[in-house]
């Protein structure tokens, strides 16, 4: 553990912060903003409208009817921004507020299809205009969530700009490449809450509860200034719905098919392998409180020997409102999963069989989450946040190379946001984190870390200045790790409504996995053994872009457009690099670079009838030696990615065409390619889904192909993709 001793000025800095005295008077007069949310065109109150005091953390969502209050407020001038999902952003600027004298607003909002949540929490921790953000940000909604029929998060992530996977593995603009699941550069948090295992380092997707997903942000520049190591290369937080106003229940059942192999000589059952998915959820108002409950059942027979999955995961969040100045919410999620578990398929002739020997390789595990946040709103100028967060997993491996892992993670955050004047707020908070792990694989280690950050923004004119840093240190079985001081800045620039323009600069740091450095195990053909004396990696990122968000002109619903240039440079670069025998260790080679460009649109033309996504993004993904050389290309990396989708909505009906692109891979580490055999051939991607849905009353209806063409290619080598498969999804809601 972390001696405080050695380490308390930090928490001075936080003590000092929540004692200072507020602005707010409370014996001062006060006013408020009442008013109604509506449809635009048929005039029916809108509920659960998001609704937010700009510059500030305050907010409140519309009742029933639409209705709304904000209260306690001191005179002065407001904006307000009201945002929901399928309908346009709003703003109500310069209201006016007069000591005592309330102010009633009357809001329409119109609708709109590819509407995304206008307001993130992410970049800068605390609730902004996503044209404000001082970084690269995307966010999606749960409709793009639900019109996927998407059980795993990364079905959907897939599809955003500068984002991929290999092997499940995330990848925010190829900072992370492919590292055995061992360490993750792109940080994944759940409600705020670090959601990395404590040995690996790596993301269970199975913990997410995909249709209870409010929105998902994607920070896509270094987020270490903020949250330290692990986020270097982006931050992703999936944030978790509250329970709607009315009660509600919905059951819901999936079934899917994949096809046989397109080769003849590539089949290896005679019947097609199914796909089971059936959720049960119930939320409702209990008082001021408000809770939901989702059980899942999923069966999944894979398109592969090995595929197979088998999950039971229950999950629920309660949200307590004890009047305007405290609430909190309790996050529960159990999952207990059951596995194949294969590295390599068994030969080239028969890509979807395991090795002979391995063909009851299993992993069974059961992880537990248990996430709890309280704040206190002290005043509109002094806001309180605590996060508390406890997991556990524990499985093992059965087959050829049995082993087993128990695992544990603890993590505590104090945060306070103070508005010093209408220009200048400051955000200051103190984490510490402790993480256990028994396992065969890697031995039983110890690790913790203690860490303050503080970013102050300061506006003026049309500019705002962001100004963050970082401080991190880490033990790792009682002996000092590392000390990291992490800092950023960044000015946004926001001319007009619709334009804004960014710049930032940042250092990145994270500090090696317990499962890179003591990692000793043998799978299937490979063995991996232990580097002890890794050191933490460190990087400086860069990033220039513009955005554009238009709401009605013309024929034309909504007009986004987001263009980035990106420079990331990396020092004691961490890659897993096997030896000549097929032994694996994880080495910090020298240096590595990674710059490119990124271009993203989205437009909805006559009246929603059409709408388009497209994002194109091209990097320069290379490693240098110690004179800056380039001396090779990064393994695992895409250089060009492309994504398009075009949807139409008409009589009721909501369909979709979707593209996927990414270059051949340049470099792999485990089999490279023979160009006489044709053994371990590498080739661009090429995937096209489609679907079409409709709701009739409480009723959902959704039907999808995926990999339409039966596109074959590897993520990973000797690895193949994912098969055709069809999927058809009825959704009832009580």
């Amino acid at each position: 553990m972390i001696s405080f001793r050695n380490y308390q000025t930090p928490i001075l800095w936080m003590a000092l912060l929540v004692l200072l005295p507020s602005a707010f008077i409370f014996g001062q007069q006060v006013s408020s903003i009442t008013g109604r949310v509506t449809d635009a065109k048929t005039g029916e109150g809108l509920p659960g409208v998001n609704i937010i005091i700009k510059k500030t953390s305050m907010g409140t969502t519309s009742d029933l009817e639409g209705g709304f209050t904000l209260d306690k407020l001191a005179p002065g001038s407001y904006d307000l921004s009201f945002s929901m999902m399928g309908y346009g952003p709003h703003t109500e600027k310069n209201i006016q507020l007069a000591a005592g004298v309330p102010t009633v607003l009357d809001v329409k909002l119109r609708t709109n299809i590819l509407s995304s949540p206008h307001v993130v929490v992410t970049s800068s921790r605390k609730e902004q205009d996503i044209l404000e953000s001082p970084f690269t940000v995307s966010a999606i909604g749960p409709r793009e969530i639900q019109s996927k029929g998407v059980v795993n998060l990364v079905e959907a992530i897939s599809h955003e700009a500068g984002v991929s996977t290999v092997k499940g593995q995330l990848n925010i603009r190829g900072t992370s490449g492919y590292t055995m699941g061992a360490g993750s550069r792109s940080l994944l948090l759940l409600d705020g809450v670090p959601m990395l295992g404590s040995a690996g380092g790596n993301i269970t997707w199975g913990i997410v509860p995909t249709s209870e997903v409010d929105r998902v942000e994607i920070v896509k520049s270094g987020g270490s200034a903020m949250y330290g190591s692990s986020s270097m290369g982006g931050v992703v937080n999936i944030i978790t719905r509250n329970a709607p106003l009315a009660p509600e229940t919905r059951v819901s059942s999936q079934v899917g098919v994949y096809s046989h192999p397109r080769v003849e000589q590539w089949r290896w059952r005679d019947q097609r392998g199914l796909i089971y998915n059936t959720e049960f959820s119930h939320s409702r108002r209990i008082g001021n409180h408000a809770a939901w409950l989702r059980i899942q059942h999923r069966h999944d027979e894979g398109f592969m020997e090995l595929n197979w999955e088998k999950a039971i995961n229950v999950t629920g969040k309660v949200k307590f409102n004890f009047g305007n100045a405290h609430s909190a919410a309790v996050f529960l999620n159990v999952l207990d999963d059951e596995y194949g578990l294969t590295s390599v398929w068994k030969s080239s002739a028969n890509p979807f069989e395991a090795p002979a020997g391995s063909e009851n390789d299993k992993t069974a595990g059961v992880k537990k989450v248990l996430n709890a946040h309280y704040n206190y709103i002290h005043s509109q100028d002094l806001i309180i946040k605590t996060k508390g967060s406890a997991y556990t997993n524990r499985w093992e491996n059965s087959g050829v190379d049995p082993d087993y892992s128990n695992e544990s993670r603890f993590y505590e955050e104090v945060q306070a946001s103070k508005r010093w004047s209408d220009k200048l707020t400051s955000i200051l908070g103190v984490t510490m984190q402790q993480n256990t792990v028994d396992a065969q694989i890697f031995g039983q280690h110890n690790s913790s870390s203690l860490a303050s950050f503080l970013l102050l923004e300061q506006g003026f004119h049309q500019f705002t200045l962001s100004a963050g840093s970082r401080w991190e240190a880490y033990k790792v079985d009682g002996a000092d790790q590392d000390q990291v001081l992490a800092p950023q800045i960044a000015l946004n620039w926001k001319p007009a409504p619709w334009l804004a323009f960014r710049v930032s600069t940042g250092k990145g740091f994270r500090v090696p996995t317990v499962a890179e450095m003591f990692t000793s195990a043998r799978r299937s053909i490979f063995t991996v053994e232990p580097n002890p004396d890794l050191i933490s990696e460190t990087s400086v990122n860069r990033e220039l872009g513009i955005a554009i968000f238009t709401g009605q002109m013309g024929s034309l619903d909504l007009l986004k457009l987001d263009v980035a240039v990106f420079h990331n440079r990396f020092e004691n670069f961490i890659e897993p690099i096997p030896d000549s025998l097929a032994v694996i260790r994880f080495y910090n080679i020298a240096d590595a670079r990674i710059r490119g460009a990124e271009v993203g649109s989205s437009i909805s033309m006559f009246d929603n009838l059409i709408d388009y996504k497209s994002a194109f993004t091209w990097m320069d993904p290379v490693e240098l030696n110690d004179e800056g050389e380039v001396v090779d290309t990064l393994s695992y990396r895409h250089r060009y990615h492309w994504i398009s989708t075009l949807g139409a909505h008409y009589w009721g009906l909501d369909a979709a065409v979707e593209y996927r692109y990414s270059s051949r891979m340049e470099s792999v580490e485990l089999f490279d390619e023979n160009g006489l055999t044709g053994q371990d051939v590498r080739v661009p991607i090429h995937v096209v889904n489609a679907g079409v849905g409709t709701n009739i009353g409480t009723w959902n209806f959704l039907f999808r192909v995926e990999n339409i063409f039966q596109y074959y290619y590897t993520e990973l080598e000797r690895n193949i993709a994912e098969e055709r498969v069809f999927k058809f999804k009825v959704e009832k809601a009580f």
